[in-house]
């Protein structure tokens, strides 16, 4: 009996040793056809990805500089045409950024809002109305996502004072600020 079995392995081992060469020849078909080979535009998508997943180190003051840089910038333009909602939205894309005015009654304004308001208006007052840059934290208080660039929108009154009329917001993505920083 043992001698039949053995007889019987032997006789099936030519058929298990194709049905192996069958599946290797379809496992390398399969691997050939895929080509593993990316077209120009995958390979620019490829590469995109690993900058944006580069680690760069940049410090928290070249952070705030850029920020600021880039608020003036984008304030420069809101300046010559400020009453066109068509300029800040094109503006809101290509910066990537949210903008706003605040009028100083406004009741949608964001508790940070409010208190560059309360500050602006106050420092009308001593003649103090400069342009701003701060950190707006999450709501542990712990980590900043987003930088706020405010700026006043003022009036000359006829005895000197300066009247502030509202608040110019530029909400800037860190993340964004970074990724230019690595460029």
């Amino acid at each position: 009996m043992c001698l039949v079995f053995d007889l019987a392995f032997v006789a099936g081992w030519p058929d298990l040793w194709i049905m192996k060469v069958r599946y290797f020849a379809i496992l390398v078909f399969f691997v050939w056809s895929c080509g593993g080979s990316l077209s120009d535009e995958q390979r620019k998508k490829l590469h995109e990805g690993m900058e944006e997943q580069k680690i760069v180190k940049v410090t928290d003051a070249e952070i705030m500089t850029t920020s600021l840089d880039r608020g003036r910038e984008i304030f420069a333009i809101i300046e010559k045409n400020p009453d066109n909602p068509a300029i800040l939205d094109s503006l809101e894309k290509a910066y990537q950024v949210r903008i706003t005015l605040i009028k100083p009654e406004a009741s949608q304004a964001s508790k940070v809002e409010d208190q560059l308001i309360e500050a602006y208006v106050a420092g009308a007052e001593s003649g103090s109305v400069n342009d701003n840059i701060q950190k707006v934290r999450d709501d542990s208080g712990q980590q900043y996502d987003t930088l706020l660039y405010t700026r006043p929108k003022v009036t000359s009154l006829p005895d000197g004072a300066v009247n502030v009329e509202g608040i110019w917001n530029i909400y800037i993505s860190k993340k964004a600020v970074i990724r230019s920083l690595a460029k």
